[in-house]
């Protein structure tokens, strides 16, 4: 997890931010602009759902949206959704609970959360609460053309095979070359069903 935005829904206000990564968002600016797409969300189904997450490429934008208050997470690819979304819904309604007095009319005073980062920082395990390990394909040694001839490859699936560099995972290789994962996968298992690769952790 890069970072953790809990923003005051209604005044788009940044009440508590972290970061964890190397990610450079002004906590202001995407405070107002996750406020204004929430808004717009709402508006569009009439209030009946809810934008849950938003795709940007190498990091995603988890959004999680409950009495009143914005939780905002940036995970990266190293990141478990799934878990990331049990531990900030635990540690959302931790917050709730121990502020429910003072969210009641919030006026912007942020001393009131002065210290409760580190409690934050705790649930989350600074940021890696949800960090998954990461292996790459690579090539065992160099690969000849006599694969081809063979047959044990076709041109597509040796051109492939000559992309992967180990630092690279599935997805990654994938979004790269454009192709579906279910097909990079495919190739991938058959190069390894060839003993060609293996899988490096990153």
């Amino acid at each position: 997890m890069d970072a953790l935005y809990m923003i005051h829904a209604n005044s788009g206000n940044c009440m508590i931010f972290r970061k964890y990564g190397n990610l450079e968002f002004n906590e202001d600016l995407i405070s107002g602009f996750l406020t204004a797409l929430k808004d717009f969300s709402s508006e569009v189904t009439g209030g009946k759902g809810a934008m849950k997450k938003l795709d940007m490429g190498a990091t995603n934008i988890m959004l999680l949206n409950q009495e009143g208050i914005l939780v905002a997470a940036a995970l990266n690819k190293r990141d478990d959704e799934s878990v990331a979304l049990k531990a900030l819904k635990e540690m959302l309604e931790t917050f709730i609970q121990e502020f429910k007095d003072e969210l009641v009319d919030w006026k912007g005073n942020l001393k009131i959360f002065k210290g409760y980062e580190a409690k934050i920082d705790k649930v989350l395990k600074n940021g890696k609460i949800a960090e998954k390990e990461l292996y790459a394909p690579i090539l065992k040694k160099k690969l000849p053309k006599q694969l081809i001839e063979m047959g044990a490859l076709t041109k597509d699936e040796f051109a492939f095979a000559n992309c992967i560099n180990g630092q690279d995972t599935p997805e990654v290789i994938a979004e790269k070359a454009g192709i579906p994962l279910q097909k990079v996968e495919v190739m991938l298992d058959k190069l390894k069903g060839l003993g060609l690769i293996k899988h490096v952790k990153l």
